[in-house]
């Protein structure tokens, strides 16, 4: 029986994983941003953090995520202030009740401004494969294009048992 009183710190760059089964880190991770909807934004600003609710989509290698905000927004003023974001996915609304059943990653990057950028037509078809319903939303003159490059995603399952994974890392 396993104690689940500490948590499990797990680096994936020297290939430790748990002791019982292999894991594939990318799939679960990939499972989570490709099956979800919905993420939370972290923001900061003001000395204070914000959280926001975000529709993305994320890109097949896992090192870009897109979003998109009005202009007018507190998100975006945050975001034009500072460029750090992180990023939180999780399956709690889709399997069954219990700490044990959850996954949740939390995603680590910089965010960028692609408005009249060569980029913005690959990632806002990007947003719109994923969601349709945005496809007015996302090419509004009075929205702005995100994108996240992605530093690092940890991910926790099991309610402890946390890996760290690289997208940049072969």
């Amino acid at each position: 029986m396993k104690k689940f009183d500490e948590p499990m710190c797990v680096d994936n760059s020297k290939d430790t994983f748990c002791q019982d089964e292999d894991i594939d880190i990318k799939g679960k991770i990939s499972k989570l941003v490709f099956n979800q909807p919905f993420a939370v934004l972290s923001t900061q600003g003001h000395g204070q953090p914000y959280a926001s609710i975000i529709s993305f989509a994320c890109s097949s290698d896992l090192k870009n995520i897109v979003f998109s905000t009005p202009f007018n927004t507190r998100k975006y003023g945050l975001l034009s202030e500072s460029n750090k974001v992180a990023l939180f996915i999780d399956n709690r609304s889709s399997v069954p009740p219990g700490l044990n059943n959850v996954s949740g990653v939390t995603i680590t990057g910089k965010s960028k401004i692609l408005n009249n950028s060569p980029e913005f037509e690959k990632c806002v078809d990007l947003l719109i494969n994923k969601h349709p319903n945005l496809d007015l939303f996302a090419k509004s003159p009075s929205n702005a294009l995100i994108l996240v490059e992605v530093y690092r995603y940890f991910l926790v399952r099991r309610f402890q048992e946390v890996f760290e994974w690289n997208p940049h890392q072969k």
